[in-house]
Formats: C-alpha cells, structure tokens, sequence
C-alpha cells in the first residue's frame, strides 16, 4: 500500500491512516510514525473485501523536505470494495480533494497507493502554490481564503503610504505601535519563536495561521 504520491510536481503523503479491511479475512492496516514509511502491504487470501478508512487521518504535503499538513476532503466512496484474485495485485483506490489537490490511495496482495488532483486557486500560506515572484498570503488577512500575491519593492521597515507599491515577500503593510504605516514581516506559526530573515523574532499576535516579526 502506497502511501505517498505526486501531482503538479508535488508530493503528498497520507500519514495517521487507518484501514480497517474486512472480507474473508478481517483485519487493519496502519500507517506508523516513520516519517519514511512509504508503503503498507499485506496478504490476503481470495474474495471480496471491503475497506473502510477511519476518520483521523492526515494528508500531508511536501514543502522543502517537511511534510506539512494540508486541508483535505476524501471525496470517493467509504467504505471502497474490492476484490483479491489468485497470485495479483489488487488496485484500492481513495481519492482526496485538499486546497490546491485529489488523492487516490491504492493495490492484492492488497496495495492501497495515493494519488492527488489539484484544484487549483487556492496555495499553503508561507508554502507552495504560487507562481514565481508570488508568496501566499494567510486567509486571515486575505478574504477568508489564502491567496497568492505578487512580490512587491518596499523593504520591510519600509514605509508602505504609496497605494501603488507593495511590500516585498512574506510582509504586508500594518501599523503595529501607531507610527505609522510600515512593511511588516509575517512568519508561519511553526517558526514562533526563531529569528525572522529581516531581524526580530517571529511572535504571536492572536491569529491562527501566522506571526509577525517584531
């Protein structure tokens, strides 16, 4: 059983899975917390299966060597029927639907294997989704959904009081201790804590999806 997958040029991982495989033969298949755990296999004798996919599970999307969380939907039938003949593999396919993807797990002996559909529109705040000279903006200050916005010339620090220029990647103009309008450097919550590129430490401010460099 395949657990990761590639479409657009990205890969994703199903991770936290739990199969729970009944037929002739009742059993599960998991997934573990080996972070190189690429596939889940096992042996069934011939007959007709069904696999029901617990709910739990996490599909995860490779940003730079870090698998990260993405927002998913599994969008085929649970739970999938299939059928093991004598001496092949049988195809067990999932999809999933996620911000930007579909997912299809699935092969018996029983292989279940992934495969992801993008959708389009909608890009990882901080992450992948965006064209070159793009970053993707968190949904909190964008409309309710993450979006990707162009790169623009004002440094951080900058004052940004000119509607026809835009901050630099990853900052935005916000006015933080009443001096004025400035270029403000955003970082994802998993970097509270550490130093920001243009100085300052990334710090919480009461938002779900990003901090501010300060």
């Amino acid at each position: 059983m395949s657990l990761v997958t590639q479409a657009n040029g990205r890969v994703y991982r199903l991770s936290n899975a739990l199969f729970v495989i009944d037929g002739p033969l009742f059993g599960y298949l998991s997934s573990s917390d080996n972070p190189g755990e690429t596939a889940l296999t096992a042996a069934l004798p011939v007959g007709d299966y069904t696999s029901f996919l617990e709910t739990g599970w996490v599909l995860e999307r490779d940003d730079g060597g870090t698998f990260v969380p993405v927002q998913a939907t599994l969008v085929s039938g649970n739970p999938a029927l299939f059928t093991v003949h004598a001496g092949t593999t049988t195809a067990l396919v999932y999809q999933f639907q996620t911000d930007g993807t579909i997912i299809t797990v699935g092969e018996g002996q029983l292989d279940i294997s992934i495969e992801v559909t993008e959708v389009g529109g909608v890009c990882t705040p901080f992450g992948a989704g965006c064209s070159g000279g793009e970053w993707c903006v968190p949904g909190e200050v964008a409309a309710g959904e993450p979006s990707c916005l162009a790169e623009g010339d004002i440094p951080v620090g900058g004052a940004c009081d000119d509607p026809s220029r835009s901050c630099v990647l990853n900052a935005l103009c916000g006015d933080v201790d009443g001096t004025g309008a400035t270029c403000i450097e955003l970082c994802p919550m998993g970097s509270l804590g550490s130093p920001c590129a243009s100085g300052g430490i990334c710090t919480d401010i009461g938002y779900t999806e990003f901090g501010i460099c300060f």
